[in-house]
């Protein structure tokens, strides 16, 4: 029973957090510490030597050379402004976030339907009310200049901005996620934006003044904000919560007075725009990961929430797919923030061909040496940021956290039920809650979204993309370990399913196609290994998986289908093809089209992509596959592979490719030809067609200067 309480916890405590269908720290001593002795305007500080990663790039001293938004941004941003604009009345799905179009324009007629749903949410305290308050901060913000909104809904909006609870600490019951990444960014956001609005007005949830807001929402604007920009994101990649963050900053990058931090959201910005175009293919988000959700993969092809974002950012994709996005409709009024020619040129230079490395997130046990706790409120935040509030270093904390805050029955934690809650007291401040969690690493270390290592491989044909090594045999909850990329519809992923079911988590915690046991991955180019090892954990084991591992291959999205060995799957679309073995043999599904299964769940994997550009054929492609020798023997697999050679790897040490040890990380924040950001380093910089992009997040500066 006390392990069923520890997964409820788990399963619970972050992985629900509100997302648009449902409708963190590594610094050190020089992140400011305490918000009422910070100042509105206060800069970070200057790094601790001991803080930042050795080689740091020094600043630029280089005159900057003037940077103005390309004609290719400008029209994508017309075109959308005017489709989301255009998003209004009754019968046409308008949205809140089409209403900020309409006022950025000056339109003088609005969606009642629309606002009333936004303000119901936030003077509601719901889940997702941050969302709408973002939404409402832009609206005011654009209508100083716009004045088209009338007095009376003006008045609302001011008044719902003065009565929210802009964060944990402020009192009152709600039914609100203040934790995870996106929703930590937005609720410092929107409370800075708001402190600054009314200054001087007393807001009625608190009794605190907007200055005592700007200087509460500031030092945590500012710590999140260097985190992201030496270390990454914890939702890495997450094709839903990218789109969540983006608002945020654009909000900041627009509106913030504070230039430090004003500058720092543009940056980031930009960070996340290059990470996308380091990962994207085809329109399509097609790597790894950290959060995402099975709506998003398997159910009509791949659907990242993030599309209109990045075609509107950098022309990543054919063009937008909703005239009410979150991130795209920000964007589209903004003046401020627009992208640096440079990254779309390098988006556009990378299009077909490219390889990439990168690293975010932290791990748990760096904490000590990067001046975080684990008992204090602001670094729990954070840890609960990386989904670790129930790891063994975090576990004591978090339950004090909870204790402290009152946080029961409120968001997630209220949804325990009661003939569990008897179990939670007697373990709080014992060491027996760390033993359990400690008993239970597979799951309590397993959700933790520490620090991953992203490997990307693309060519004009296909891309195969996945967290190199990211811990084996963990359980997860809305991971997507890897992908092979041929279009929207033919990609292939493997998983072994969870089998939660109606303990109402299995949509978000070990479904069957994201989240469960966590393979080891390692790419190579064309080619990777996924090892799936599992474990018997008492009383859970029912829970954990369903007995088998399977693969999406959807055979109807192929031009050609090969299924003539129990042990091979190869397909050919358009000028690429793609085979995948199981050690296990493979049985395909009746009345299913898209899945092929494997009767184990400790399986191992291999995937090879090939295409028209190699030379040969299909055919060949089909009899060199088919013919080559492939073996597991006492868990390493051994596989002639005809494209790359003799392949050997393992549970544990090297993947060898022809005796040479395969470079499967670990890897630094950015890894390509054009740059090289050391993790910890607090500078990037991309080089392309003799020009440098420097962001300089210490000064801060965004510059763009001639190579020497």
């Amino acid at each position: 029973m006390r392990t069923l309480l520890l997964v409820s916890l788990l399963a619970l405590g972050l992985s629900a957090c509100g997302h648009e269908t449902r409708k963190q720290p590594l610094p050190g001593p020089d992140i400011l510490p305490d918000a009422a002795a910070v100042d509105a305007a206060s800069d970070v500080p200057a790094p601790d030597s001991a803080d930042v990663a050795p080689e740091v790039a020094a600043p630029d001293v280089q005159e900057s050379l003037p940077m103005e938004p390309s004609d290719g941004y400008l029209a994508r941003k017309a075109e959308y402004l005017a489709a989301c604009a255009g998003n209004n009345g009754p019968g046409t799905g308008s949205g809140f976030y089409a209403q900020v179009c309409r006022v950025a324009l000056g339109e003088t007629d609005y969606e009642d339907a629309a606002f009333r749903a936004g303000l119901d949410k936030i003077q509601g305290r719901e889940d997702t009310a941050d969302f709408a308050m973002a939404a409402v901060l832009r609206l005011l913000y654009l209508n100083q200049s716009t004045d088209v909104l009338p007095a009376s809904l003006v008045t609302e909006l001011e008044e719902t901005v003065q009565g929210f609870k802009y964060w944990l600490d402020e009192p009152g019951k709600d039914n609100m996620c203040y934790w995870t990444e996106n929703h930590q960014i937005l609720y410092h956001s929107s409370e800075l934006l708001a402190g600054q609005r009314f200054p001087t007005q007393v807001f009625t949830n608190n009794g605190m003044t907007g200055a005592e807001h700007v200087a509460h929402a500031t030092p945590r604007l500012l710590r999140w904000l260097d985190l992201r920009a030496r270390y990454g994101f914890t939702e890495w990649h997450s094709n839903v919560y990218f789109n969540e963050d983006m608002p945020a900053l654009l909000n900041l990058a627009e509106f913030a007075e504070d230039p430090g931090i004003r500058d720092r959201a543009i940056m980031v910005l930009d960070v996340m725009g290059y990470d996308m175009l380091n990962n994207y293919y085809k329109g399509l988000f097609a790597t790894v990961h950290g959060r995402t959700y099975p709506s998003k993969l398997v159910e009509g092809g791949l659907k990242d929430s993030t599309t209109s974002a990045a075609w509107l950012q950098l022309d990543l994709a054919e063009t937008w797919t909703s005239n009410s996005d979150f991130t795209a409709s920000f964007m589209a009024t903004s003046n401020r923030y627009f992208p640096p020619p440079l990254l779309e040129a390098v988006a556009a230079a990378t299009r077909d061909r490219h390889e990439h490395r990168q690293a975010d997130s932290w791990d748990v046990e760096e904490g000590p040496d990067l001046d975080m706790t684990y008992t204090a409120d602001d670094d729990i935040i954070h840890w609960f940021g990386i989904s670790a509030p129930i790891h063994p270093l975090v576990v004591t904390g978090t339950m004090d956290f909870i204790e402290k805050w009152d946080l029961w029955d409120g968001f997630l934690f209220g949804e325990i039920p009661e003939d569990l809650m008897g179990f939670v007291t007697p373990l709080v401040g014992t060491d027996q809650l760390v033993q359990l969690a400690e008993e239970m690493g597979v799951l309590s270390r397993g959700i933790t979204l520490e620090r991953m290592h992203t490997y990307t491989w693309r060519t004009p044909d296909y891309q195969l993309s996945g967290a190199q090594d990211y811990n084996p045999g963990g359980y997860g909850t809305q991971t997507h370990p890897w992908q092979a990329t041929l279009s929207r519809e033919a990609f292939v992923f493997t998983t072994v399913p969870g089998n939660f079911g109606g303990v109402d988590v299995g949509a978000t915690f070990g479904s069957d196609w994201t989240g469960s046991w966590l393979p080891r991955v390692t790419l190579s180019e064309n080619l990777g290994v996924i090892q799936y090892r599992t474990e018997d954990v008492a009383i859970l084991g029912q829970y954990l998986d369903k007995g088998y591992s399977h693969a999406y291959f959807p055979i109807t999205a192929f031009d050609e289908v090969h299924l003539g060995t129990q042990h091979w799957a190869i397909g050919r679309h358009d000028d690429a093809w793609i085979a995948l073995w199981c050690d296990q043999p493979l049985q395909s599904v009746p009345d299913n089209q898209h899945e092929l299964r494997a009767d184990a769940t400790d399986t191992t994997w291999v995937v090879e992509l090939g295409s028209a550009e190699d030379g040969g054929t299909f055919g060949d492609f089909v009899a060199d596959i088919l013919s080559s020798n492939i073996s597991v023997q006492e868990g390493v697999l051994t596989y002639d592979s005809p494209s790359r050679g003799l392949v050997q790897v393992g549970w544990e040490g090297p993947m060898t490719i022809d005796g040479a040890p395969a470079d499967i990380g670990p890897y630094d924040r950015f890894d390509n030809a054009r740059c090289h950001q050391l993790r910890g380093d607090r500078v990037v910089r991309i080089e392309h067609e003799g020009q440098a992009l420097v962001l300089d997040f210490e000064t801060p500066a965004r510059r763009l200067h001639d190579l020497p």
